[in-house]
C-alpha cells in the first residue's frame, strides 16, 4: 500500500521556501502558496489521489511546515529565507552523505581505521599569532615581495657600479678593473639586502604544515585500502612517519594512474591535446605524446616521494634510489582502480588565515 505520510525531503524543501518566504503574508498570498503545495502534490504522486489522500498529504506537510517554523525560531529567533532554507536542506544531505560514506568505509577499514598510525599532535609552546609575519599569509607574502624588491635594488646598485667601472677607460687598467669588480662582488653578498630572516623561515615551515596536517585530518582518504597499502609500502621502506609526505605522493601516484588509465585509449605516440613541454635549448614549447606524459607523470611519483616542501624540520630526504624504489613498488603494488582523478585531494581541506583562532595551538604531527 502506497504511504502519503513520508514527503520526500526536496518536496518538503521547495513547500517551506514558498509557504514560509514570508511571514506577513495575507490570505490572498496564502491561497496562493497552497495552490503551490498542491501543484507540488500533484507532481510528486500524479492525479489519481483521492480527495482523501490530498487531504492527508496536505496535513502532512502543514504539521511539518509548523515544526520548521518552531525550530527555526528557536535556533535563529526568526525565520530563514528562502535562499537560506534552500542551502540548509542541501548541506544536510551533503553530510548524511558523508556520513553514510563513512560507515560504509568504516565497515571496511574498521582494523585500519581503529588503529590509524598517526595522531594528531601540538606544539608545547607555539600558538597562532595573526600578528606574526609568518602566521600570516598576506604578511608573509609582502615580507617576501619586500625581500625580492631589496635583492633586485641591490643588484642594480651592483650593475650600475660595475658599468662604472667598465666605462673608466685608461685610468685603469683590465686587471684593476676586474679586482674592484670582484671587491663590489663580495661586497653585495655580504650585505643583508633581500636575505630572509631564518626564525621567520622556521616559523613559517612550522604554520605551513599545521595547515597541511589539519586539512590532512578533516579528510578521509587517509582511511581508504591504497593510502593503507602506501602506508605499508613506505613502512617496509623505513620512512613511514611523516604523513604529509604519503599524502602528497598519493596526489602524484593518482595523477599517474589517471594519466596511464587515458594514454591506454591512444597511441603513445599520438600528441596529447593540450600537454606542452619548452625545449631548454631552442626555448620553444611544443606539444607532447601521450608517452612523454606518461613518463613525466612517473617522475613526478618519485619527486613526490623525495620533496623537501612536506619535510618535517630536520628531515632527511629520502635518497634518489629509495624514492625510485618506492615509487617502483607503489605503481606496482597498490591496484589502480580506487584513482578516480579526484580521491587524494590533499590540500582541498586546509584551512585559511580566517578559519583560525588567535591563540590556537598548532600542529606538529
Amino acid at each position: 500500500m502506497r504511504s502519503f505520510y513520508i514527503i520526500a525531503g526536496g518536496i518538503l524543501v521547495m513547500v517551506a521556501v514558498v509557504f514560509l518566504a514570508s511571514p506577513k503574508q495575507n490570505k490572498t498570498d496564502k491561497k496562493a502558496s497552497l495552490d503551490e503545495i498542491d501543484a507540488h502534490i500533484l507532481k510528486e504522486f500524479g492525479p489519481d489521489l483521492s480527495p482523501e489522500e490530498i487531504e492527508k498529504v496536505r496535513q502532512e506537510i502543514t504539521e511539518h511546515l509548523l515544526d520548521l517554523e518552531k525550530s527555526e525560531m528557536r535556533k535563529y529567533g526568526r525565520l530563514l529565507t528562502a535562499d537560506e532554507r534552500s542551502e540548509q536542506w542541501w548541506r544536510e544531505q551533503d553530510e548524511a552523505a558523508e556520513r553514510a560514506a563513512y560507515a560504509k568505509l568504516y565497515a571496511e577499514q574498521k582494523d585500519w581505521i581503529d588503529n590509524f598510525p598517526f595522531r594528531p599532535g601540538y606544539h608545547p609552546d607555539i600558538v597562532f599569532d595573526p600578528g606574526n609575519i609568518a602566521h600570516s599569509d598576506a604578511k608573509y607574502r609582502a615580507y617576501r615581495e619586500e625581500k625580492q624588491e631589496e635583492r633586485e635594488d641591490a643588484e642594480d646598485r651592483y650593475d650600475r657600479k660595475t658599468h662604472e667601472i667598465w666605462s673608466m677607460g685608461d685610468e685603469m687598467t683590465t686587471d684593476e678593473k676586474h679586482a674592484a669588480c670582484q671587491k663590489l662582488r663580495i661586497e653585495k653578498e655580504k650585505e643583508e639586502a633581500g636575505k630572509l630572516d631564518p626564525e621567520i623561515e622556521e616559523q613559517r615551515r612550522i604554520m605551513d604544515r599545521h595547515k597541511r596536517l589539519a586539512g590532512f585530518y578533516k579528510q578521509q582518504y587517509r582511511y581508504l585500502p591504497e593510502f593503507e597499502q602506501a602506508y605499508r609500502i613506505f613502512e617496509e621502506e623505513g620512512i613511514a612517519d611523516n604523513p604529509i609526505r604519503l599524502a602528497h605522493t598519493m596526489v602524484g601516484l593518482e595523477g599517474y594512474f589517471v594519466t596511464k588509465r587515458q594514454a591506454s585509449q591512444h597511441d603513445l605516440n599520438e600528441l596529447h591535446p593540450f600537454q606542452t613541454r619548452r625545449d631548454p635549448k631552442t626555448r620553444q614549447t611544443h606539444r607532447i605524446t601521450w608517452g612523454e606524459q606518461l613518463e613525466r607523470d612517473f617522475y613526478v611519483v618519485r619527486n613526490c616521494v623525495r620533496s623537501e616542501w612536506v619535510a618535517e624540520t630536520g628531515e632527511e630526504r629520502p635518497s634518489m634510489e629509495l624514492a625510485e624504489r618506492i615509487r617502483d613498488r607503489l605503481v606496482a603494488e597498490i591496484p589502480p582502480d580506487g584513482f578516480t582523478g579526484n580521491t587524494f585531494l590533499f590540500g582541498l581541506a586546509d584551512p585559511k588565515d580566517e578559519d583560525m583562532i588567535p591563540g590556537q595551538s598548532l600542529l606538529a604531527e
